[in-house]
């Protein structure tokens, strides 16, 4: 079987290695996609003059809080990312500004590979930082250092 190497934390606190893993076969009626992956900054979005609408894919509900503040006046933040923790968010921020949250479940396999043709033909790309899998450690301090621009990714 095909391996990959992927960046694990083996336990709270401790620092990133990089592991060989094998690639699972997707089980029947689920597809395979690479992900280079994307993300935003809040204050990065509210440059830019904030977003209409925010994906939050991270299953972590203090990531998804702090994107409120990059959308625009009536934006939403259109959460897929399962957690159980909360997203907390001052209501002042969401009457003033006219925003939402709202959950979505992501769909089926196809509704992915839509979304994924969609962008490939309009020319979507993510705005991301890249560092080498080998320098996993220095992308994950400047990311929790808030200089990121947009999302750290590792690139193999």
């Amino acid at each position: 079987m095909a391996t990959m190497q992927v960046v694990q934390v083996p336990k709270p606190g401790a620092d990133f290695e990089v592991v060989e893993r094998e690639i699972p076969e997707p089980a029947s009626g689920h597809v395979r996609i690479r992900v280079q992956a994307c993300g935003v900054c809040h204050s990065e979005l509210q440059k830019l003059g904030g977003a209409r609408v925010i994906l939050a894919t991270a299953p972590s509900g203090k990531s998804m809080s702090a994107l409120v503040g990059g959308l625009s006046a009536n934006g939403t933040l259109l959460v897929v990312g399962a957690s159980m923790d909360p997203i907390e968010v001052p209501p002042i921020e969401l009457i003033l500004g006219r925003k939402r949250i709202q959950g979505w479940s992501a769909g089926i396999p196809t509704d992915s590979e839509d979304t994924l043709r969609f962008a490939e033909m309009t020319g979507i790309r993510p705005m991301i930082e890249k560092y080498p899998l080998m320098k996993a450690a220095e992308g994950y301090a400047r990311m929790m250092s808030g200089k990121a621009e947009f999302r750290v990714v590792l690139t193999i």
